[in-house]
């Protein structure tokens, strides 16, 4: 929907306006709003992750901002409006849900890691407004929401923690560690068990669901 740069963000306001009118002019059974997009940011010590306050800004824009204001549009339209919810209870109908929003989050949203500052803020910012809006919403039915968090995965991302000189050295030692033993989890494997959990709708909305909650019983996790 739009980018941001070292020099500020785009505005992506007119992009999710559009987007949402060629929802409308289309009829869907359901939709799935999914928010995959994220940085790191700067790693390192709590006093090394920023050199100004347009610094945060952008990482706010990008990993927080963002996905607040998607949410909030894609709800003025799919979701339950503030006389329905204010309305005598009715019996909520999950599954019909429109509208399924889709958090890619990760442990570091529930927990802190050494030198994530700015990773591990956003992702509990993001985790929270979810659990907001599931919340908010779970009287009617017409919206649910899941968060999944994919496992330590074998990407780009993973091989710059385990580069980054100011990452805390247990946690590039245990990264290397799983990347030569390979115990890094294959994208493709976990998108496909984050897709299936999301159609399936086997969830309790707003809930925080990681890759190996969804291991067979006999298997144990890394």
């Amino acid at each position: 929907m739009g980018e941001t740069s070292r020099y500020g963000s785009v505005d992506y306001t007119a992009k999710v306006d559009q987007a949402l009118l060629q929802l409308a002019e289309q009829s869907y059974d359901r939709v799935y709003l999914v928010h995959n997009a994220g940085s790191l940011g700067q790693l390192g010590l709590v006093q090394e992750c920023a050199t100004s306050p347009t610094d945060l800004s952008q990482y706010w824009e990008l990993n927080v901002t963002s996905v607040l204001w998607l949410n909030k549009r894609f709800l003025d339209v799919f979701g339950a409006s503030r006389d329905e919810l204010l309305a005598p209870a009715a019996p909520s109908n999950e599954k019909h849900a429109q509208l399924v929003i889709v958090n890619v989050t990760s442990l570091c949203g529930i927990e802190p890691f050494k030198t994530h500052m700015l990773y591990c803020t956003g992702k509990a910012a993001r985790e929270m407004h979810h659990r907001v809006v599931a919340t908010e919403q779970a009287a009617i039915g017409k919206v649910r929401v899941l968060q999944y968090s994919p496992g330590p995965m074998d990407t780009d991302m993973q091989k710059t923690l385990r580069e980054t000189p100011q990452l805390d050295p247990e946690l590039r030692k245990q990264f290397a560690d799983m990347k030569a033993k390979g115990a890094l989890i294959p994208p493709a494997q976990s998108s496909e068990r984050g897709v299936k959990l999301a159609i399936s709708g086997d969830y309790e909305t707003g809930a925080h669901v990681d890759y190996y909650d969804l291991d067979p019983p006999n298997k144990h996790k890394l």
